[in-house]
């Protein structure tokens, strides 16, 4: 009897030990066979890498707005050649980075002006001359006391044409008022030299007027594309011809023994043509 007591109590316990493992079974000894594939290891959540997983509008190239480049000092900015119009004719102005400078009228035969440059807190001195500085500006050169703004671009002017029209008497007849004037290869406006030149014109007839001239009368010979005429006597006398140029402009040249001295007037049809000349 005691025998048995101790069989079942036995047997008890061993059923406890099962029920008790199949809650928390114990850890498999690495020694024993099968012991690693007994128990699979928990997964475990993958490692998500920087971005993904995000919305997609995040994940786009975001364009990042480049700065502008530093405005370059002024003593930087001024080297090169600079224009501006003066008196109705171009003038350059020419800087070079050695601190030489030259000032002329391109394609004119007129001398220029030469000396040394200088900048000093955004103001641009020519040969030191400390009452008439130009104002260096973000693209302009201002000279005020010139009353002048030098610019890189070149101004826009009055470029006489080389094509003429063949002439008969009575081709140019009405009144012809003078727009601009060239001396020496420079090109001015009228209306800077005061130049009021009329001519009037009637045929082989021609009145010519102004504060140049005075009032003269002359008859001009036409031969293909010109009439000429003669005026004074001697060393005074001159060639004046008359040209029309396919840009509608008349050419009145005053032609010297030196071309340097030669004077070209371009005139432009006055309205109306019948208008009577003013009275010297």
């Amino acid at each position: 009897m005691k025998k048995l007591l101790v069989m079942l109590l036995a047997l008890a316990l061993l059923l406890a030990l099962a029920a008790c493992g199949e809650e928390t079974p114990a850890p498999a000894q690495a020694d024993e066979p099968g012991a690693a594939d007994s128990a699979p290891a928990p997964e475990t959540a993958p490692e998500e890498k920087p971005g993904e997983g995000a919305p997609a509008a995040l994940l786009e190239p975001v364009e990042v707005p480049m700065l502008e480049e530093p405005l370059l000092s002024a003593e930087a900015r001024v080297p090169g050649d600079w224009y501006a119009l003066h008196q109705g004719a171009i003038l350059c102005l020419s800087l070079s980075e050695d601190g030489a400078y030259t000032l002329f009228f391109p394609g004119a035969a007129l001398e220029e002006s030469r000396g040394t440059w200088t900048v000093e807190s955004n103001q641009l001195f020519l040969d030191r001359r400390e009452d008439e500085p130009l104002l260096v500006l973000d693209d302009s050169l201002l000279w005020e006391s010139a009353r002048m703004r030098f610019t890189r671009e070149i101004p826009e002017t009055y470029v006489p044409s080389e094509e003429f029209y063949d002439l008969q008497p009575g081709d140019l007849d009405g009144l012809w008022r003078c727009r601009f004037l060239e001396v020496g290869g420079l090109t001015v406006s009228a209306e800077t030299m005061s130049d009021d030149t009329l001519l009037y014109i009637e045929g082989e007839n021609v009145a010519l007027a102004g504060s140049f001239f005075g009032n003269v009368p002359l008859v001009f010979a036409y031969d293909q594309d010109a009439a000429t005429a003669a005026l004074g006597e001697g060393d005074a006398a001159v060639t004046l011809s008359l040209r029309l140029q396919q840009d509608g402009f008349l050419r009145l040249t005053l032609e010297t023994g030196d071309l340097a001295d030669s004077v070209v007037f371009y005139l432009s049809p006055e309205t109306p043509a019948d208008a009577d000349l003013p009275e010297g």
